[in-house]
């Protein structure tokens, strides 16, 4: 008969696994260390459709039927893009929108930009490693969807910075968190729940982020608010940047589930600066916010 495993066994495992968590973390940083001091990250690029998308986009006189045609191209794209237009916090309409063509309409080609740049980014990083990696990369997503929403809602209400800005800025604020998940995707089980990870995750998600941001041609300050959100004051100045945006949303869906189980939780939050918002305003950013999130969650396939 198999003897069960001691305590004493147990505690020596669990020991030995602790270790060798710790050590791949330690050669984790050190190897991102290396990369981006040598410059050789070795960054996914953006898909094809995505690539067409932006650079379509640049052009101030291009058509909606064109961004239309080239949304078209891709089913899984134009099905995500029209979710997302029938989604509550974009439309408030009685019938749905059926057409890739009335979406680009609904959304306007910022939002679309948004839509097709996420895509892209689930595509490239979430096509990566086994069933645990994806449902850990999932979890990076949700939070980032939620961000995106509370910081297109946030710029809608307390500044004069183009929501759907925010809105992409919150979607890859942790892009950095992705990349180094790719990085470690095939001893991600041995490490995932460990703190050493963690830490590394909080740490160099910024950094990172800026840099795929970066790669991928995006406007600047998009680069700065990926790499800076973390470190910037909660209290944001006047008028604030979409970096504090950034910050504050984060903070906020981080904190909702407190806030929400929490009835005095408002008057012990952190001084928001320029972006401070009176209860009614931060209950509905917590509150009424969440089913627009969960259903727009529901559009971005996470």
């Amino acid at each position: 008969m198999k003897q069960a495993a001691s305590a004493q066994d147990t505690t020596i495992i669990q020991t030995v696994e602790y270790n060798e968590a710790r050590a791949i973390s330690a050669a984790l940083v050190a190897d991102l260390d290396r990369s981006l001091t040598d410059q050789d990250l070795n960054l996914p690029s953006l898909p094809e459709v995505a690539l067409k998308i932006r650079n379509a986009l640049a052009n101030e006189n291009v058509s909606i039927a064109e961004i239309a045609r080239l949304i078209g191209s891709d089913p899984a794209l134009a099905a995500r893009v029209l979710k997302t237009a029938n989604s509550a916090l974009f439309y408030r309409g009685s019938k749905p929108i059926t057409s890739v063509h009335g979406a680009v309409s609904q959304l306007g080609q910022r939002m679309v930009r948004n839509v097709a740049l996420s895509y892209a980014a689930q595509q490239v990083f979430i096509g990566y490693g086994n069933q645990q990696v994806r449902t850990f990369v999932a979890a990076i997503w949700q939070h980032s969807v939620h961000t995106a929403a509370l910081a297109h809602m946030l710029a809608r209400v307390r500044t004069t910075l183009n929501p759907d800005d925010a809105f992409l800025a919150g979607l890859l604020h942790e892009v950095g968190k992705l990349y180094i998940v790719m990085r470690v995707k095939d001893g991600l089980e041995r490490i995932a729940s460990e703190a050493a990870f963690r830490s590394v995750l909080d740490d160099w998600h910024p950094r990172l982020g800026r840099a795929v941001i970066e790669a991928w041609a995006l406007p600047p300050e998009l680069a700065e608010a990926v790499g800076d959100h973390q470190t910037c004051a909660l209290e944001a100045p006047e008028p604030p940047r979409l970096t504090d945006v950034v910050a504050v949303a984060n903070y906020l869906a981080e904190n909702s589930e407190n806030a929400v189980n929490d009835e005095g939780y408002f008057a012990h939050a952190p001084n928001l600066g320029s972006l401070a918002m009176d209860k009614p305003t931060f209950d509905w950013l917590i509150r009424a916010g969440d089913v627009d999130i969960r259903l727009l969650m529901i559009a971005f396939g996470v």
